[in-house]
């Protein structure tokens, strides 16, 4: 069975390549299948309005915006708002934390981002009751069960055939 990660769609919004992909691989390795990267606000608002992102980690160190403002700005756009966002910063002061929870942050991570730091406040997120109650998350009883040696190769369950 995938884990609970496997489902949700996440991008990432940095102007950083470097830090781009090596958040890219850290959040695969934790179980994302579909990770994307994109530049500014622009970018992001056009990739939701195609496909909506359930997690958006986004970078405070952008040019035109800092985090925070960012958040200030897609939570207000009916677009953006429902996802969970997670900022990375370098900014270790308890006025930026506090000034990226006030302006709808989920979760703040500083840098440098080890693997366990993502993993934990990913879990965590996804445990909360803001991750529920917007649907981000699927209820693992909603999820295909992983079914060993199925017929049709797949790793989900068959359909049941009709009585005849």
């Amino acid at each position: 069975m995938f884990s609970t990660f496997w489902y949700l769609r996440s991008i990432i919004v940095t102007e950083d390549h470097l830090f781009g992909r090596i958040m890219r691989i850290m959040l695969k390795s934790s179980g994302f299948d579909s990770v994307e990267i994109v530049g500014d606000l622009m970018h992001l608002r056009r990739r939701q309005t195609y496909l909506r992102r359930d997690l958006i980690v986004c970078d405070s160190e952008l040019a035109a915006l800092d985090g925070s403002d960012l958040l200030l700005l897609a939570r207000a756009d009916p677009l953006l708002a429902p996802a969970l966002f997670v900022v990375v910063t370098e900014d270790t002061s308890f006025s930026f934390y506090e000034r990226c929870m006030r302006r709808g942050a989920d979760a703040v991570i500083h840098k440098p981002v080890a693997p366990t730091d993502l993993n934990n406040a990913m879990v965590q997120l996804l445990a909360s009751k803001r991750a529920w109650r917007g649907k981000v998350v699927p209820h693992p009883r909603s999820l295909p069960e992983l079914i060993e040696g199925n017929a049709n190769g797949v790793g989900f369950p068959t359909p049941p055939r009709p009585h005849m």
